[in-house]
């Protein structure tokens, strides 16, 4: 997957920033695979900042698993989806928040704004990204996701309280992918605003930690 080198991007609807990372923009969506909006390219200490707008029960609707024991999902189209590559064993950051400041244009309102009266950001994190398949209007939100095979479920954040979340993870050096979006009720209609910001900072040996409890075992050495 190729990452263009991109300093300042911005559209009608979005604004991305990179301090030394790289940022793609897909203002078209893919018909394959994850529907990746954004990918970023990070190396060492490193930054990426963007900012758009995604539905209000974007991340989870609740309407759509009303029974127990129905499966829990979020909406594959109106979440935004990210893949980051990784090039370092680093502590990854991530902070979602409000955004109201995210243009929306509208029929007969060209400054109108993205809501953020209904954005409580939510995310779940992946190894791995998805180029290939059948997208499927629904995604599993607290695991893997059947019809985006080559994703492995890492972690999530479920927030219908804060208007910010934020957590960190110390990872290898690799491909990861983010879905992002709002846990609200299914009764505001208006797009959300919201602003991601990507942080990492090199962390070889946590990272080796984290490879060798995958492994299931790890062998130190002890000075002689």
């Amino acid at each position: 997957m190729k990452l263009h080198r991109i300093i300042l991007l911005a559209s009608v609807s979005s604004v991305a920033v990179s301090e030394a990372a790289t940022i793609l923009e897909n203002t078209t969506t893919p018909l394959a695979g994850v529907p990746y909006r954004w990918e970023v390219g990070m190396d060492g200490t490193d930054s990426a900042t963007f900012s758009r707008h995604v539905g209000a029960w974007s991340w989870e609707d609740e309407s759509l698993f009303p029974n127990p024991g129905d499966p829990v999902v979020g909406w594959t189209h109106t979440s935004d989806w990210a893949v980051v590559t990784i090039s370092d064993a680093s502590r990854f950051t991530l902070r979602i928040e409000r955004d109201a400041s995210v243009p929306w244009p509208g029929a007969g309102e060209p400054d109108r704004l993205a809501s953020v009266a209904s954005m409580y950001p939510s995310f779940t994190v992946w190894s791995g990204a998805d180029i290939d398949g059948t997208q499927v209007h629904t995604y599993n939100n607290r695991g893997n996701v059947a019809w985006a095979e080559d994703l492995t479920f890492l972690d999530f954040t479920d927030n219908s309280t804060l208007g910010f979340v934020e957590k960190s993870w110390d990872l290898p050096a690799g491909q990861y992918s983010i879905v992002l979006g709002s846990n609200s009720p299914a009764t505001d209609n208006d797009r959300q605003g919201y602003k991601a910001i990507l942080t990492t900072v090199p962390e070889p040996g946590a990272a080796m930690l984290l490879l060798c409890g995958l492994a299931g075992s790890c062998v130190r050495r002890r000075k002689a």
